[in-house]
C-alpha cells in the first residue's frame, strides 16, 4: 500500500534538504507542514506511534538526508520533532510546559496573541494523566502489590492509551 504524502509536506522536505542548515527556518517550516498534515495526531510526543503518513515521510526524509551526506539523520529528526512540538504549542494543539510558578498554560496564563486561552487537548490530557497512573500500576504489579481488580484496571488503562496511539511497550 502506498501512502500519499501531501505535496505541501514534500515541498517542505525538499526545501529543508536543499537548505541543509544554511537557510534558517527551512526545518521549522518542514515541521509545521508535518503537523498540519497529521490531522491532530500528536506524533511528535514521546511514546506515540507514528501514523502511516508520518512514518512514510520520515523514511523519505532519512533517504534525502543520506543522499546529501547528512552526518546524523536521527538528530535532524529529533529537531523536526522539537519544532513540531513548539508549533503545536503555538497553535494550541498541546499546552506549553509548566511555568516556574507551577501553573500550566490555560490555568493562570493566556497566550499573548489575543483573548484565546489554550489548554491541553483531551487526547493529550488523557495521555499525560493516564500514562502516569498506568506506570505506577505497572510498577506496583511487578512488586505484587495490586489486587485483581487493580490489575484489571491497569489493563483498561493500557487499552485507553493504545486507543490514542501510545505504544505502551515504550513506556
Amino acid at each position: 500500500m502506498s501512502i500519499s504524502i501531501p505535496q505541501s509536506v514534500v515541498n517542505a522536505r525538499i526545501n529543508e534538504l536543499s537548505a541543509a542548515g544554511e537557510a534558517y527556518g527551512a526545518r521549522i517550516k518542514y515541521a509545521e507542514a508535518l503537523v498540519d498534515a497529521s490531522e491532530g495526531v500528536l506524533w511528535y510526543t514521546d511514546g506515540i506511534a507514528l501514523p502511516a503518513l508520518i512514518e512514510a515521510e520520515k523514511k523519505e526524509y532519512y533517504k534525502g538526508l543520506k543522499e546529501i551526506g547528512y552526518s546524523n539523520p536521527s538528530n535532524a529528526w529529533k529537531m523536526v520533532k522539537k519544532y513540531a512540538t513548539e508549533y503545536a504549542q503555538s497553535i494550541g494543539l498541546i499546552a506549553k510546559p509548566e511555568a516556574e510558578n507551577g501553573e500550566t498554560e490555560g490555568e493562570g496564563e493566556t497566550e499573548s496573541s489575543g483573548d484565546a486561552r489554550h489548554t491541553r487537548s483531551f487526547s493529550l490530557r488523557v495521555i499525560e494523566d493516564v500514562t502516569a497512573i498506568f506506570k505506577a500500576g505497572r510498577k506496583l504489579d511487578k512488586e505484587g502489590a495490586l489486587s485483581d481488580k487493580e490489575k484489571e484496571c491497569n489493563v483498561h488503562l493500557a487499552s485507553a492509551l493504545q486507543a490514542l496511539g501510545v505504544d505502551i511497550s515504550k513506556l
